[in-house]
């Protein structure tokens, strides 16, 4: 009887343990599907140049029209 009640108890976690290593498994796949979704430092550049760019168009149009004598 002792024997079956071991075998038991090593059965169960045994199962345990396969449970537990693929939630791990699990939230190994989610992060690296985060972490491949995270912009890159040349998009981080070219989004911050952009920006630049759009706003310096920006205000010089805005110079251009609203100045009383224009540029």
């Amino acid at each position: 009887m002792p024997d079956e009640d071991i075998a038991r108890l090593a059965l169960r976690t045994a199962d345990q343990l396969r449970i537990d290593i693929a939630n791990l498994e699990c939230g190994q796949e989610f992060l690296m599907q985060l972490i491949s979704q995270v912009p890159t430092r040349a998009d981080l550049a070219r989004a911050t140049l952009s920006a630049m760019f759009c706003s310096a168009v920006l205000v010089l149009l805005g110079i251009a029209v609203f100045w009383p004598h224009g540029l």
